[in-house]
């Protein structure tokens, strides 16, 4: 079995794989670095998911044109950094999400309600697991931040979180007069 790092192993294929719709990825694996952060061009730019559990992480993608695992132990991570992306808040007077904040009623909760896309928008959140070995660098869309934060600490990785946000930009506040 050829891999191209060490710490890539493939999953094994059946029959009824070929059955099984094709999967979505959430996420996109940036950046892969060694221990002399050098970049693994193979791995970074590929689409994956992330499942996070108490006993580690598996970075689970097509690398290789293959179904693959990168396994990451819990006692090998030295800390996951979580950035949260910049809101930005364009909306139109009366338009139902504005008059829901005039409300008091939360962003996130009123950004159900809007008009247009382009009222309400999170950047691509990013996650960057530093191990002993290894660093990789994910990122995903802006929505799934909380659900990120919820998973780490629910799983038990307290301790190795650090979390930023980015501001946000209310364009509600600046007059064109």
């Amino acid at each position: 079995m050829k891999s191209t790092s060490p710490i890539t192993s493939k999953s094994s294929t059946s029959f009824l794989d070929f059955l099984k719709p094709e999967r979505k990825f959430k996420f996109r694996l940036v950046d892969f670095k060694d221990k002399d952060y050098k970049t693994d061009l193979l791995l970074s730019q590929t689409k994956c998911n992330l499942e996070i559990v108490p006993k580690g992480i598996m970075v689970i993608g097509n690398f290789d044109n293959h179904d693959s695992i990168i396994p990451v132990l819990k006692d090998e991570i030295e800390s996951i950094s979580l950035v949260r992306g910049k809101e930005t808040i364009d909306t139109f007077y009366l338009s139902p999400m504005h008059v829901l904040m005039k409300l008091g009623i939360p962003n996130r909760i009123s950004s159900f309600f809007k008009v247009y896309p382009s009222e309400y928008k999170i950047s691509e959140t990013q996650i960057t697991i530093k191990c002993k070995d290894y660093q990789l660098k994910l990122i995903t869309h802006g929505n799934n931040f909380e659900t990120l934060l919820h998973s780490f600490k629910r799983s038990g990785y307290s301790k190795e979180l650090d979390l930023l946000r980015k501001p946000t930009l209310s364009l509600l506040n600046y007059s064109v007069y």
